[in-house]
């Protein structure tokens, strides 16, 4: 009975690991067939929004490559949520220098009711002229190469598209364990973004008659989540979203351990608030755990039982997940590095203290989730750059406190703000 119940176990694993690899291939060479080359021509005016709270490590080379878009019209609208903020003064300076290109917006209201990227988006969109057709977003983080705001709004020309969409990929500077934890942290959600048609807010471009048609600032004015949404509102209207590959972004920030658990923690709980996609979420977590649990018990069991058989199923099933995580990734990152090379944008960074900690890294992302699973799943409360939110049990959304965004340091590792 025993070495029945482990071959029923080793082939789900089994099974499980080769269907996610498959996921993760096909990934893979949908990044590296990407181009642009078939994409209709499709150049309305365009908006780009950018909400700014403190200054992220690249804010100013970021929003510089915003003024080199190769892109017939376009104007940029920079909020921050205040004149105290420590970026404002990098964004003052920017806008002197192209003032024909950039208007820069202070956040008027800080609406309790939903975060204050939600606040900045909705308050910018709304005092956009509507000679803007199209209104591109992206994140201070987010480093778009010159042919960015090209690739995003072309799709557009489809109107069953309701919302074209990047994502972004963790590219470590240096092999810091928080770092490398991210890292496949990034290689296991991106494939799940994708399969789910989730949309990555910061990068992404919609047709101004379909955010006032979804009733999108009205949906942001009780949200935390910007992503999650869009998503909402988006399939409410049964328009589509696009997942656009050859707009990926590489991040080369840092962070530790500390930082990021925190921050994986509210990435969860905006995907809990947000309505959309968290069963998806549990069941996802409940398959990992499976797989990481079981080839355990199997292999106790048969060292307890001294049953070489169940031993060995233990094993196969523990090769074939690990190995299949790690294969998954190496996939992936091939992909990716097809995107940059195409994008001409230099994110090489695997070197020997990469590999050695590899595994030992992708095991310690799979308690840091765990961790900030639970976390996500008991607590009603979340803290975003500074702010601390509080979510009630029907998912309304109240910020605790409104305080300015003070710098803490100049990022001298180019460390992440979280």
């Amino acid at each position: 009975m025993l070495s029945l119940i482990s071959l029923c176990f080793t082939i789900g694993i089994v099974a499980i690991s080769f269907i996610q690899f498959l996921f993760a291939l096909a990934y893979a060479v949908l990044l590296s067939r990407s181009n642009r080359s078939a994409a209709v021509p499709f150049h309305p005016k365009a908006a780009i929004v950018l909400a700014v709270r403190g200054s992220d490590p690249a804010l100013v080379e970021n929003m510089s490559a915003l003024l080199d878009q190769d892109y017939p019209e376009f104007r940029l609208f920079i909020i921050v949520d205040s004149e105290q903020d420590s970026a404002w003064p990098d964004v003052r300076r920017l806008q002197a220098l192209a003032p024909q290109r950039i208007d820069t917006l202070v956040l008027r209201n800080h609406l309790p009711t939903c975060s204050l990227k939600c606040s900045s988006l909705g308050e910018a969109v709304e005092q956009i002229d509507e000679s803007f057709e199209v209104i591109a977003f992206l994140d201070g983080d987010a480093p778009p190469h010159r042919t960015w705001l090209r690739e995003l709004i072309e799709p557009l020309a489809n109107p069953a598209i309701g919302v074209t969409t990047g994502n972004r990929w963790y590219t470590p500077s240096q092999c810091s364990w928080g770092a490398m934890v991210r890292y496949f942290w990034n290689a296991g959600a991106v494939v799940q973004v994708w399969l789910n048609g989730i949309v990555w807010a910061g990068s992404m471009a919609m047709r101004r008659e379909v955010i006032d048609r979804v009733e999108l600032v009205a949906a942001w004015r009780k949200s935390l989540s910007v992503d999650g949404t869009v998503k909402r509102q988006i399939r409410k209207s049964r328009l589509r979203p696009k997942f656009v590959p050859s707009i990926i972004m590489p991040n080369r920030e840092n962070i530790t351990i500390s930082n990021f658990t925190p921050w994986s923690e509210r990435q969860l709980v905006a995907a809990r608030s947000s309505g959309s996609g968290w069963s998806v979420v549990l069941f996802h977590a409940f398959s990992i755990a499976m797989c990481v649990v079981a080839p355990l018990v199997i292999c106790v069991v048969g060292c307890v039982a001294a049953d070489q058989r169940i031993m060995m199923l233990g094993l196969i099933a523990l090769g074939s997940y690990w190995g299949g995580a790690m294969l998954s990734t190496i996939a992936i990152e091939i992909g990716m590095q097809s995107v940059f090379a195409r994008n001409q944008v230099q994110a090489k960074w695997l070197s020997v203290r990469a590999v050695l900690c590899y595994l030992p890294a992708l095991i310690l992302c799979h308690v840091v989730y765990f961790t900030a699973l639970f976390g996500a799943s008991v607590r009603n409360k979340v803290s975003w750059r500074g702010i601390d939110y509080e979510i009630s049990d029907d998912n309304e959304i109240r910020m605790v406190e409104y305080r300015p965004f003070v710098a803490k340091n100049s990022h001298p590792n180019r460390e992440s703000i979280i």
